[in-house]
């Protein structure tokens, strides 16, 4: 088997990683409980045993695949002078989304101890919670800022494919004008309908990146062929006429 065959097959396999990967983002983010600047505790004590696994086994991996995984196709959708700024959008994609997912993950292990009631008494659990509630600024610069991170590596991303045509013009600016207002707007402050709403918006983005991502692999492919090496060294006639 060829390397470009091997390289084809590997991606499209990544890609359907990608694809698992947000769906299973979007399964954690509409299960797990609103997040608005405090984690409570009977919403935490609701979930019983299934909150630690759902964010060890499902949540972080899945943020931590998903932004990995579609760097590598920020990378593909690079192509000429493009290509530098996709790289650095690739880069600052995957290490802030490895960044958010441990520190999501991280951050609700003493949670998850504090509401079990094996562990501590419901009395301690609770305040044990306002005690980790008062100490989240030791996790939530690390979130902004690996969110930010995400944020701009796409937006170098995107202007990327712009300058390279590998993904449509009009979805390329509807991007940019999304990504922007991701930063802009307290989305959060609009309600769970709109939080939700501007979810599915970043996954469907993301899905989108990683469609076009491997379709620039096809069209690579295409014109590295020895046919279309011999299209582009002999003249057309039309142009040898003129």
């Amino acid at each position: 088997m060829s390397v470009p065959y091997l390289r084809r097959v590997a991606l499209v396999a990544l890609f359907v990683l990608l694809l698992v990967s947000l769906v299973g983002r979007t399964v954690f983010m509409l299960w797990e409980p609103p997040f608005d600047g405090t984690i409570r505790y009977d919403d935490i004590r609701e979930l019983g045993s299934a909150y630690w696994p759902m964010n060890l086994y499902l949540g972080g991996p899945a943020y931590a695949v998903s932004w990995v995984a579609v760097a590598v196709f920020i990378v593909r959708l690079g192509r000429g002078r493009a290509g530098v700024l996709n790289l650095v959008g690739a880069f600052l994609v995957g290490l802030g989304g490895v960044v958010f997912a441990l520190t999501i993950t991280a951050e609700v292990l003493p949670f998850a101890y504090a509401a079990d009631p094996a562990v501590l008494p419901e009395a301690q659990g609770r305040a044990l919670f306002d005690v980790l509630n008062d100490r989240l600024d030791w996790v939530i610069p690390a979130i902004i800022s690996s969110q930010l991170a995400i944020v701009a590596g796409m937006l170098l991303a995107l202007v990327g494919a712009l300058i390279a045509r590998t993904m449509p013009r009009p979805l390329t600016i509807a991007a940019l004008v999304y990504a922007v207002l991701f930063v802009a707007l307290p989305l959060a402050q609009f309600g769970r309908a709109v939080v939700i709403v501007d979810y599915l918006l970043q996954v469907a983005l993301v899905a989108a990146i990683g469609w076009y991502g491997l379709r620039a692999v096809d069209r690579e492919a295409r014109d590295t062929t020895p046919q279309a090496a011999d299209d582009r060294s002999t003249p057309h006639t039309e142009s040898a006429v003129a």
